[in-house]
């Protein structure tokens, strides 16, 4: 029985050694992941409020390829999204509403999706017949640029495309979309 005993024993502490030694390579092994999703909203300015938005020129789901200085002379509501981030997911309803109600008014919704295939971020688009414009950023540039820490993130630019103000988090539900409408419509009259 002693013998039995000690084989159980040596068995333990060569699966505990070996749980072990996977536990410290995957702590050591770094790989680069997406910010996650953040469900509660925090406001901020990425850096000093008014300096004048990082311009770039993406790929459009919709055909050729969309530049930031295009929209000047409008406001620009910019959302940061992922089709993995279920509060992103959630929002884009608010944001296409915002669109259909504030397009006419010199307000341009832009998607910046970050992470994601680009042709299955674009059938996740047409699945939620999003019809505001959405461009791709696969090496995640944007993400950068505009010190996003987590999707979905907005930020807001004024008609001169200064940045205005930076929202970490989704608007979702009637509260979101009367909240988002709510800081459209301040920006819009600050601008005019």
């Amino acid at each position: 029985m002693d013998a039995w005993r000690r084989w159980i024993l040596i068995a333990w502490v060569v699966v505990g050694t070996g749980l072990a030694l996977v536990l410290v390579v995957t702590i050591r092994v770094s790989r680069p992941t997406p910010p996650p999703p953040v469900p509660s909203q925090r406001s901020q300015a990425p850096g000093p409020v008014g300096r004048i938005a990082p311009d770039f020129r993406l790929r459009s789901f919709g055909g050729g390829v969309i530049a930031l200085s295009e929209f000047r002379g409008k406001v620009v509501v910019l959302n940061f999204w992922a089709s993995w981030c279920i509060p992103c997911r959630e929002e884009m309803p608010t944001l296409e509403r915002i669109w259909q109600e504030f397009h006419h008014h010199r307000v341009v919704t832009l998607g910046i999706n970050v992470s994601d295939d680009f042709d299955e971020a674009a059938v996740f688009l047409k699945r939620l017949r999003i019809t505001y414009a959405n461009v791709y950023d696969p090496e995640q540039t944007r993400l950068q640029a505009y010190q996003v820490t987590g999707l979905p993130t907005t930020v807001f630019l004024d008609a001169q495309l200064h940045i205005l103000e930076r929202v970490t988090g989704g608007y979702l539900g009637e509260p979101g979309y009367q909240q988002l409408r709510g800081q459209v419509l301040k920006f819009t009259s600050a601008t005019r």
